[in-house]
């Protein structure tokens, strides 16, 4: 049985290679095409008929959602192998050929913003306009933090040398980066993945030494991601300011639909249930039977010897539990496996950690993964195919509206494992596996939403000193990371030596700032969702397969209000947590049971 298995993604529907003329030719065309749109439509927008206005918003779709298809196949050639000077050329000529696309297609968003309101309520009576609603109207919404056609020019072309050129920078250091594990005099070389995996082995020492090599590894990259990490905080300080942010959080509240006080409600009701994590820990170490925790053991395991899950058998599991649920999701899944959808290997070069990339309404998603063969890792299967769901239920909406609002955008994927974690526990036949499936789960969801909760605020944390500050130094930025993850543990785990430098992997603070968010928000959101299956039955699943319908076309507040939620009352927020403080019971009633 193979538990890095020989899985490769087959992405020759989108092109031969890194070298295949296509892609170019298809820059090309797309800038033509832009330059046509932009020289037909320019400062035309208010003499047009709703009709003529159908027409261009389906011509301005169709260039937009072409980009999509070279931008898509050099991210994903590169996360596979970032040490290939060819594919880093490949992203850096793409995201080029992009900005020129984008620059003739600034002006159409902005003229439709700059639409006076009876105007463009006179667009929205013909019926195809009417089915760009919300595109338009979150546009619109945008109006106050908008510049000028030649200023927004101007940081689009600059962003190739500024955000996007660090965060390849970054992908490629971190991809290049080796960590050293030593254990009984042997020394070993590992990728970033395989590193992280074996902080979850049973054996302490081995913790301990992954721990180790895991932090003397970032070390010696640790000015450069500091120095990375510093300027794109100034940079987003600067684009803040141009474009009339107050805080540095508010764009991406703003680009994922959700209210700045809807998020910090949510935030702030985590923090408060923060004695869940230290309860559930202080259990661990008594199961455990050690004095102390800590870093290196939050994620031991409570079996001494979690037997390896082959790639096949991880496929069968996953792929029950969402036919289980829903015939037509089983059947998504089933064609992922068979068509080559997934890359599952750990390789060298790779990027660790794992995604979903759905590219438009016409095409199916991608899931790159890297698979050792952890129930976790089955997990992380669950949840990436959970996003590939998504995708493609949202197919029947028009590409300006088919992406999720990333506030939105992890619901398919943790409900998905939810649907896995469950099938799972019916499963089991004594305390002792009992007690080993939900302390899994229980640490998966922390992750998800606790240690999320602590990396938001440790980005607004680290945002704030640098705008207040000026440039920091490595050690105020490690005790910014201390700090905040220190406080969601209390004093059941210690944040010991090494741990300080960790803030220096997560890619998302590099690529899409105060997106953790996304992650609390959707577990916590799912779960309300499976309490409302478990208590309907059949007759929830087709109203929880038209909110994934939905795709991005209404804001997320209003596609759960589909199942009576509402996300803006704290009381919501504290029936998700319930069902995690359930879910600590429940292993405490199993513990017990076993002594």
């Amino acid at each position: 049985m193979t538990f890095s298995p020989s899985v490769r993604w087959d992405l020759s529907d989108l092109y031969a290679g890194v070298d295949d003329p296509k892609i170019d030719a298809d820059l090309v065309q797309l800038e033509e095409r832009a330059r046509a749109f932009a020289d037909q439509y320019r400062g035309t927008l208010h003499t047009l008929t709703p009709a003529d206005f159908g027409q261009a918003l389906q011509q301005y779709e169709a260039i937009a959602q072409g980009s999509q298809f070279p931008a898509a196949y050099a991210q994903m050639l590169f996360s596979t192998d970032t040490l290939n000077p060819a594919t880093g050329a490949l992203v850096q000529r793409v995201q080029e050929r992009e900005v020129a696309v984008s620059q003739h297609l600034i002006f159409f968003e902005l003229d439709v913003i700059a639409l006076p309101d009876e105007a463009y309520a006179h667009l929205l009576t013909d019926p195809l306009v009417a089915q760009y609603r919300h595109y338009l109207e979150h546009a619109r919404a945008e109006r106050p933090h908008r510049l000028s056609e030649p200023e927004e020019r101007i940081l689009l072309e600059k962003s190739t040398t500024g955000r996007e050129a660090f965060t390849r920078f970054f992908e490629e250091i971190i991809g290049a980066t080796t960590f050293s594990m030593t254990l009984e005099g042997k020394t070993e070389s590992m990728t970033e993945s395989e590193i992280l995996s074996k902080l979850h082995d049973p054996q302490r020492e081995v913790r301990r030494a992954a721990a180790e090599g895991l932090s003397e590894g970032l070390k010696t990259q640790g000015r450069l991601f500091t120095f990375i990490t510093n300027t794109l905080a100034y940079d987003k300080a600067v684009n803040d300011r141009l474009t009339h942010f107050d805080t540095p959080e508010a764009s991406r509240h703003l680009a994922d639909e959700v209210d700045t006080a809807t998020v910090h409600t949510m935030l702030e009701t985590c923090v408060d249930h923060f004695s869940t994590v230290a309860r559930y820990y202080l259990l661990k170490r008594n199961i455990l039977g050690l004095e102390t925790l800590y870093h290196y053991d939050r994620y031991a395991p409570i079996s001494l010897k979690e037997e390896p899950t082959s790639w096949e058998e991880a496929q069968r599991i996953v792929l029950e539990a969402y036919t289980r649920f829903s015939p037509e999701l089983g059947a998504m899944v089933q064609r992922a496996f068979d068509e080559s959808w997934i890359d599952a290997e750990v390789r060298q070069g790779k990027r660790g950690g794992a995604y979903c990339m759905g590219i438009a309404p016409n095409w199916h998603p991608y899931v790159l993964t890297n698979y050792l063969g952890k129930k976790r890792d089955v997990m992380t299967l669950a949840h990436e195919l959970g996003h590939g769901v998504h995708d493609l239920l949202a197919a029947d909406q028009h590409f300006l509206q088919y992406h999720p609002s990333l506030a939105a955008a992890e619901t398919a994927s943790v409900f998905g494992e939810m649907l896995t974690f469950n099938m799972l526990l019916e499963g089991v036949k004594t305390p002792e596996e009992r007690l080993a499936l939900l302390t899994g789960k229980i640490e998966d969801i922390f992750a998800t939403v606790f240690r999320q909760t602590t990396m938001y605020r440790f980005e607004q944390a680290v945002h704030a000193a640098r705008r207040e500050r000026g440039e920091l130094p490595t050690e105020q930025i490690n005790a910014i990371w201390q700090e905040n993850l220190q406080a969601m543990f209390g004093e059941a785990v210690i944040m010991g030596e090494g741990h300080e430098v960790w803030w220096m992997y997560i890619p998302h603070f590099i690529h899409t700032p105060f997106y953790v968010y996304a992650y609390a928000f959707g577990q916590l959101l799912v779960m309300a969702l499976y309490a409302r299956y478990l208590q309907e039955g059949e007759a929830f699943v087709p109203r929880y397969l038209e909110i994934l319908r939905a795709g991005g076309s209404q804001r997320p507040a209003e596609i759960v209000a589909r199942a009576g939620i509402d996300i803006t009352q704290r009381s919501f927020w504290e029936e998700g947590l319930r069902m995690i403080d359930d879910l600590v019971d429940q292993a405490e009633d199993a513990w017990d049971e076993m002594q």
